[in-house]
């Protein structure tokens, strides 16, 4: 073979050769490129389904503490009513305590006995021998005892008879106040109101109007309740209801 040509053979095998070297380093190199791509996905398939987990997690987390918050707030408002209701029956318990105290105090002591010669042979009525005030004090006893229908008969009579006294205000008051306590709140409303008409003071005309308020606030309707407390607090403002009027107002 002549020189020139076996050296134009030697140089194609060695370029065949080093193409050959090329191509396989060109695979190997592309195949690590695709497992490291490879590799790459399954880390954030498995960061994808770690955050998936994660989001539900978080999503029933924040599902339960919805309703609980929801749980949570149901009973503050119900605290809230029994705490307007609890205020509701202190104060008409205190205005009782007061009312009472005031009608024994102002019962009349008992006059010593008159001499036998003297005492008239036909009894008096009971009318005329027993005190408004008496007769007053103990309606107010029998409501005390819980008898309050019997009161209701009691304080009624006691208007018929002395409709003109100071205390009729105060006897349709406790009417009223007899409804309540049998929870019926429209007609103790009803009474109520008799009371602001008949009030010849304007204590019993302020007491009337906070128990008014009282009425419509056991009856849930609040915006009532706030005017007629406020009523109390704009008119009579120096009455010791005035000062309740307040303090329920701001609740």
């Amino acid at each position: 073979m002549p020189a020139p040509v076996a050296a134009l053979v030697v140089v194609v095998g060695a370029g065949i050769i080093l193409s050959g070297c090329a191509s396989r380093g060109s695979v190997r190199e592309l195949d690590g490129r695709v497992q490291q791509i490879a590799t790459d996905l399954r880390a954030l398939r498995e960061a994808h389904d770690a955050g998936v987990r994660e989001a539900s997690s978080l999503g029933l987390e924040l599902r339960t503490l919805s309703g609980r918050l929801r749980e949570t707030d149901a009973r503050l408002r119900e605290a809230g009513d029994r705490i307007a209701t609890l205020g509701n029956r202190l104060a008409a318990a205190e205005t009782s305590l007061r009312e009472l105290v005031t009608a024994v105090e102002a019962i009349p002591r008992t006059a010593p006995p008159a001499p036998a010669a003297l005492v008239p042979e036909r009894m008096p009525s009971r009318e005329s021998s027993v005190p408004a005030e008496q007769v007053f004090a103990g309606a107010l006893k029998t409501f005390q005892t819980g008898e309050h229908g019997q009161a209701v008969l009691e304080l009624t009579d006691f208007i018929a008879r002395y409709p003109k006294h100071p205390l009729a205000a105060r006897a349709q008051l406790w009417i009223g106040q007899a409804y309540f306590r049998q929870r019926d709140y429209r007609q103790a409303l009803i009474e109520y109101r008799k009371a602001v008409d008949a009030a010849s003071d304007p204590t019993a005309a302020a007491d009337a109007w906070l128990r008014i308020g009282q009425a419509y606030a056991a009856l849930r309707e609040r915006p009532a309740a706030a005017a007629a407390w406020q009523r109390v607090v704009r008119e009579y403002p120096e009455s010791e209801a005035a000062g309740r009027a307040r303090a329920l107002l701001r609740k």
